[in-house]
Order: structure tokens, then C-alpha cells, then sequence
């Protein structure tokens, strides 16, 4: 996923939070975090990445859960991205950062352009705003050395006498303090990948009639496309390595993911009045491209030598298209309240398509495919591409999924200091079936300085078209060891051998109410608790397979099960948890005139968030409780808990606008997390420290603004999480930092930034 972002609420998967652009659904990622851990495993989220900064007016966040008025994934709440609505000088920002830090050479260049402009429309409002960006980002690496210590030995069989690392002067950084082979150090890679990024969007409205003066009739448009180019890395293959032929990389090899994305949305609409009714008619259509391209590798099983053999693999394509029509209209009723009744309604039809295309041959060849039944060591050599085998042709699917649904939603004041909201949705689906869900919210306002709300609801979130056809074997490390695992849908041999119950969708119940007060002016401080429970809860599964933990009778089921498949292991998506997700919201904000032109915000912000699986695992009918602990393991179930990710978290920050000048500070502490394992009582469990980053930017404005200078730096004091505190293994020394820390492991980020308004 490092050339995805995506957003994360209340504790929960980044796909149970909707994301919305001008008030319109988007579309997903084709690509399955099939590497995450805790609340990111297995999601395909909105990508963020897709969206130029520069286009965005504001973002607005409904933390309530809203499946009743916005349908499926609005389980933790929704994010709406709005654009710039109104035409925009030509402007140029450009941007160039990197990361200055003490414990490693600077590393991580980063530089942007992103021009912007637009034109009105008539003399009515109209405007056509367009927006590009172009990103580029060099990689990060914080990998130890690999090599053999007197404290450990060395995972893999080799010839001759290994590197020797040792921490040698106590300040908790191996070092390669004897040099035995002419492999360059460090050969593994721990950190950001290089990404480059090419942006282009527009938004635009055109009013085409007057047919009523507060309300123009105006046709609108809005979307863009997006070319993002990944590279990352897997783990390196040392030189004597079975996945290895020593004639085509003599000191071993680093596999790289090299992946384009192709990205691209369009929505277009009418919005007016007729009669007393307010109207917006849409139609909107998204497509995300995956590519995988495997790089620097090689299919063992095709020889030694580059006559038949080759380093670059196609190795296949996912793809997501989301196409739909909706209607919303809203208009007001006077019923005798104490102010008028808003009724609000809507349909959608939408429709939701995945596709799988399989590499080139030799990309995921192997075994009786393959012309060398033998790899350099005398073993079986591993199908396909190292790293990542392409997509088969048994795993192309296309696979379209059709719904249609429809809202209403009632609003109004029902005394002076009483609203009251309701709202309902039915939803139907081509493959699952049909979901009806509410929601009842209250706000009171006893007093101008005091506001207390309360919201109950259901949701719902439906399985993606990826978790139900994903389907891939590839190499894995487990325990430091390279494994074939496997990805296999529902409806696969595997998925039917294993009685997975077809995906359902899954069912929320979210409780929340909160106070806000303003005791004094421009003061305002929020507090609010949530309970979201969900019944149901897809997850990506364990690596269920063989294991000496199993009776003879269930290694022999669960072998039978994998013949033939190319894996060793096998994970399903299903229907297996219940959770519950409660914790505590606080926000603070203060703005003060400190002298004429002097103004001083400052804003505050706590978070606790306890996660907690109540029911489950359930594991498919064909395995036996044998398999519980492969379905959801102990370090699975304590990555989805609450010890995965900080329970606490706070924030402060303050700017300070001073005439020409411009200054900002933020701090943020993150509470402990636990780094679990499936034992307990492992060396491999520990738990980071609190930490605490400060960040903070100056800027200047010349020329009457025409002109912005900027400086900033992201975690300015340079801090690092703890490092892996025993050091038994030598993945300890080459994988120095959990991938799960709050902070990152790549140290203090500096910028600069200079804005150009013509």
C-alpha cells in the first residue's frame, strides 16, 4: 500500500469510513492490503493519493456514522472532500523536502509542482477551475545489516564466511564489523518506497437557466485523472538462496513491486429547482488500475541462464470500476414546528465491477509448467516470479455487482431548543440481498452556551468486489521463513473445499452523544462518546495450513484441501468476529486578537479508543476448532484490539497570523502500543513507548500575497520509536523498527514551500 493513502476513524478499517468528493461517493482501490496488520488488513479503501491538494476548498468530517443517509461503508462516519468553487488565479506552489536525520543519511527527497487556475463562466456564477500536480518521492531505507553475531546465527545456508555484525559501541545500531563477502550493505529495505505522481483535475459549473432566482438551474462537472508510479521492495534473496540461480545475480537479489496506477473519475449532474423542490440529478463513473510489474527477479524454475529465463515479469492487473446514477431532491414543509420541516430523499443505482488479468506466462509458471524441476540447491524451485507470482489465467474473473436504494430524511426544529433528525435507507443487492437501515439524532440547546446531542443508528458495510474475488499465491515470510501462501475467494476450489459461507455484509449499531460549550467567546470545547458495535466483521484470515499442532487427521484434511494450489498456506475472507469499538472524542478551540492585525488560534484535541472482539473467530464448517488459533490468532486478534494502535492519542497546536508573517506549531502524543506475538511469553512481544512529535512552519507574504516563502519540519526533534529491545534473530538487526509505530521510523522531515499568485 505505499503508494495509497486513505483515512482511518474511530478505530476502525479505513473502507468503514466513507469518502465523498462534492458530496459524491468515490470509488474504491482495485488493491487488497494483503500485507496489513490489525484494522488495515485486508481493506481496499478510498486512495487519497488520487487527489491533487491544491484542489481542495475544505474537507468536512461527519464522525456519526451514516449508513441511513449515504448507504454502505458509513459505518465509522464520512469524510467530503470539497473542491474549489470558485474561479482561482493562476498560481504555482511548489514544494522540496527530505528527511535530515541523525541515525542515517538523509534520504527521502521529495519534490512537487502544483500549478492551478480557472476562468469564470458568465456573468451567473459559473467557474472552471483546473488542477495538476506532479510529485516525486525518492526512497527511505532503515535496514540494519544482515550478517552472523555470537548472539545468533544465520536463518539461511550459505557458502563460505557470512558478514559479521555487531553492536560494537552500545548505542543499540548494529554495524558490519567484519567484511567476508562483496555484497554491498545494507541489502534489505526498510522504509518508503520511491513513488512519482502526475495529477491533473478539474471542477467546474454553468448555470443554464433562471427558472428561480435563489436557486439557478446550472450543469456541473468535476474529477480528474491521476499516474502514480510505486516501487517497492521485498526481502532480499542472498546469493546460495533456493529462489536464486547464482549465474544471473552472483551476490544474491532485491525484488522490487514496480506498480502504475492508473486512476480515473468523472461525475456530471443538473441541479435546480422545480416547483418547491430542490433537485440534483448525477451520474459518476471511477476506475482504479493496479499493475503489478515485478522487477530485479527471476522464476526459478525457468534455469540459470538468461537465454530462457528474465529479470522483468508482467505479472497481471487488477482493476475497479464504479459506475451510478443518483437523485437527491429536498425541499421544506411548515407543519406548526418551531421551524420548518426539511424532508430530503433520494435513489441510486450503482453498479460495481472487478477484474482480474493474468501476467505473462512466465510470471507465475513453475512446477510441470516450467522447464527445471530442480532449483540450485536440489529442492523444487518456487513457481514464478520471486516475490510476487503473476496472476494465472484460472484467476481472471470480471465480476459485476448491481444496487439500487433509497433514502428519507426528516429534520426539523421540533420546539426552539429541540432538533430532531430521522432518517431511513433500504438498500438491495445483486449478491447479497437487501439491508434497511435508521437512525434517530437529537440535539438540545438549553442555553445559547450549551448544546448536548445524541445520535442512534444502524449500518452497514458491503463486502468489496475484492474481498470476494481476490485470488493470489505468493511468497510470504513467516517467522523470518519464505512460505507460498495463498489468497483463495469464496467461491474458489479451496474457498468450496473449505465451506466459506458466501460474504455478507456487515451489520453496525453505533451509539454516541456529546456535549459543546461555549463558556466565553470565540472558546468553543467538544466532548463526545461513541459506541459502534458490529456484528459479522470481514477479516482476511490466518494462514491456515499444516502445523505439528494439528492431529494427524486435520494435517491430512488441510493438505488434501491445498494439493495442487501452489500454496503451502491458505487465507479466506469471511464473515468471522463480532467487535466493539467505544472510546472518547474531546476538541478545543480558541482564537484571540491579540493587537491590530495580530491573531493568535489555538486548537487541542483527545482521543482514547478501545477496540474488542465479542464474538468469533467462527471458522468455515470443513475445519475442525483445531484451526481457530490459523482463522484469528493471538498476535491477529491483539493487532485488531485495542493494543495495536495507541488507545490515546492528543494534539495541540497554535498559529499565529502576524501581518506579512505566518507561524504554526503542533505537537502530538501517541500512547504505548503493544507489538504483539502469538506467545506470550515471546521476546518477540514488546511494547513502544509513549512518544511525542513537534512539528511547526513560518511563512512570509510579499508582493500584497502575491508571493508565499515557507519553511517547516515534521517531527523537528528527530525522534525514533524504541527498537526491537532483544536481539535473538537476525531480522532483529535488519528490521530495526515495527512497522506499526504511530510515528513512522524515518526521522525529521524538512521543507520548504514557495506559492506564486499571478
Amino acid at each position: 500500500m505505499d503508494a495509497l493513502r486513505s483515512f482511518t476513524m474511530r478505530g476502525l478499517s479505513p473502507d468503514q469510513t466513507l469518502t465523498l468528493v462534492n458530496g459524491k461517493r468515490r470509488h474504491k482501490t482495485a488493491l487488497v492490503n494483503r500485507l496489513g496488520s490489525g484494522v488495515q488488513g485486508g481493506s481496499s479503501p478510498v486512495d487519497l493519493n488520487a487527489l491533487p491538494a491544491n484542489a481542495i476548498k475544505r474537507m468536512e468530517v461527519l464522525r456519526d456514522g451514516a449508513s441511513s443517509q449515504y448507504g454502505s461503508d458509513a459505518i465509522a462516519g464520512v469524510v467530503n472532500i470539497r473542491l474549489k468553487n470558485e474561479p482561482i488565479d493562476p498560481t504555482v506552489e511548489t514544494r522540496l523536502g527530505g528527511y535530515i536525520t541523525g541515525p542515517y543519511p538523509n534520504d527521502g527527497t521529495t519534490y512537487s509542482v502544483r500549478p492551478s487556475f480557472g476562468v469564470a463562466l458568465g456573468d451567473d456564477g459559473g467557474f472552471l477551475n483546473f488542477f495538476g500536480e506532479y510529485r516525486l518521492r525518492t526512497p527511505t531505507n532503515r535496514a540494519g545489516p544482515s550478517g552472523t553475531n555470537p548472539d545468533f546465527g544465520f536463518p539461511w545456508p550459505f557458502t563460505g564466511t557470512q558478514d559479521v555484525v555487531d553492536d560494537a559501541d552500545g548505542d543499540g545500531f548494529y554495524e558490519v564489523t567484519e567484511k567476508n563477502r562483496t555484497v554491498e550493505q545494507p541489502n534489505f529495505h526498510w522504509g518508503d518506497g520511491r513513488s512519482e505522481n502526475v495529477l491533473l483535475w478539474f471542477n467546474g459549473a454553468y448555470p443554464v437557466a433562471n427558472v428561480n432566482a435563489d436557486q439557478p438551474t446550472e450543469v456541473y462537472a468535476f474529477g480528474g485523472y491521476s499516474y502514480r508510479k510505486g516501487k517497492g521492495q521485498g526481502f532480499y534473496r542472498h546469493d546460495v538462496d533456493g529462489g536464486n540461480w547464482q549465474q544471473i545475480y552472483p551476490k544474491g537479489f532485491l525484488p522490487n513491486f514496480e506498480n502504475p496506477i492508473n486512476d480515473y473519475s468523472i461525475s456530471a449532474g443538473l441541479r435546480g429547482m422545480f416547483g418547491e423542490w430542490n433537485y440534483d440529478l448525477n451520474l459518476q463513473r471511477g476506475v482504479n488500475d493496479f499493475q503489478y510489474n515485478i522487477t530485479n527477479s527471476l522464476n526459478a524454475s525457468y534455469g540459470p541462464t538468461l537465454s530462457g529465463n528474465q529479470k522483468n515479469f508482467y505479472a497481471g492487473t487488477v482493476r475497479l470500476a464504479q459506475s451510478h446514477v443518483q437523485l437527491d431532491v429536498d425541499r421544506t414543509y411548515d407543519v406548526g414546528f418551531a421551524s420548518p420541516l426539511n424532508v430530503a430523499a433520494g435513489a441510486i443505482l450503482r453498479a460495481d465491477t472487478y477484474e482480474i488479468e493474468a501476467g505473462e506466462e512466465i510470471s507465475y509458471a513453475g512446477f510441470e509448467d516450467a522447464p527445471w524441476e530442480i532449483n540450485q540447491n536440489g529442492g523444487t524451485p518456487a513457481p514464478g516470479a520471486q516475490v510476487f507470482p503473476g496472476f494465472r489465467p484460472s484467476q481472471e474473473v470480471d465480476e459485476t455487482r448491481t444496487n439500487v436504494g433509497a433514502y428519507l430524511d426528516l429534520e426539523t426544529d421540533v420546539v426552539d431548543p429541540l432538533l430532531v433528525n430521522a432518517a431511513v435507507r433500504y438498500e438491495n443487492y445483486s449478491d447479497f440481498g437487501s439491508t434497511v437501515n435508521g437512525k434517530l439524532a437529537l440535539r438540545f440547546e438549553p442555553v445559547e452556551q450549551i448544546t448536548l446531542r445524541g445520535t442512534a443508528q444502524t449500518g452497514y458495510r458491503a463486502p468489496n468486489q475484492a474481498q470476494k474475488f481476490f485470488s493470489k499465491v505468493s511468497t510470504t515470510f513467516i517467522d523470518n521463513q519464505p512460505f507460498q501462501t495463498g489468497i483463495f475467494p469464496v467461491n474458489s476450489d479451496v474457498g468450496n473445499a473449505l465451506e466459506v459461507p458466501d460474504l455478507q455484509e456487515e451489520m453496525s449499531l453505533n451509539l454516541s452523544g456529546g456535549v459543546i460549550l461555549n463558556p466565553v467567546e470565540r472558546f468553543q470545547i467538544s466532548a463526545d462518546y461513541f459506541n459502534i458495535q458490529i456484528d459479522d466483521r470481514i477479516i482476511l484470515s490466518g494462514d491456515i495450513g499444516s502445523s505439528p499442532d494439528l492431529s494427524d487427521e486435520a494435517q491430512q484434511n488441510i493438505e488434501q484441501i491445498l494439493e495442487g494450489t501452489g500454496a503451502e498456506t491458505a487465507s479466506v475472507f469471511t464473515n468471522a468476529i463480532d467487535t466493539k469499538t467505544r472510546g472518547v472524542d474531546v476538541t478545543a478551540k480558541y482564537a484571540v486578537l491579540l493587537a491590530e492585525g495580530v491573531q493568535l488560534q489555538l486548537r487541542g484535541a483527545f482521543n482514547w479508543t478501545e477496540n474488542e472482539i465479542t464474538g468469533g473467530p467462527r471458522q468455515p464448517p470443513a475445519l475442525s476448532e483445531e484451526f481457530e488459533e490459523q482463522i484469528l490468532g493471538r498476535e491477529e486478534r491483539l493487532e485488531l484490539e485495542e493494543e495495536s494502535i495507541p488507545t490515546t492519542t492528543a494534539k495541540l497546536s497554535a498559529s499565529l497570523q502576524a501581518g506579512s508573517v505566518d507561524l504554526s506549531l503542533r505537537t502530538a502524543r501517541y500512547g504505548e502500543v503493544l507489538i504483539p506475538d502469538d506467545a506470550p511469553e515471546s521476546a518477540d512481544e514488546y511494547t513502544l513507548s509513549p512518544e511525542v512529535t513537534v512539528g511547526g512552519e513560518i511563512g512570509y507574504n510579499a508582493f500584497d500575497d502575491q508571493v508565499n516563502i515557507a519553511v517547516g519540519a515534521r517531527n523537528l526533534f528527530d525522534n525514533y520509536p524504541d527498537r526491537v529491545p532483544t536481539v535473538d534473530d537476525p531480522f532483529d538487526v535488519i528490521l530495526p523498527y515495527p512497522r506499526s509505530s504511530p510515528i513512522g521510523f524515518n526521522g525529521r522531515f524538512v521543507y520548504s514551500r514557495l506559492t506564486i499568485t499571478l
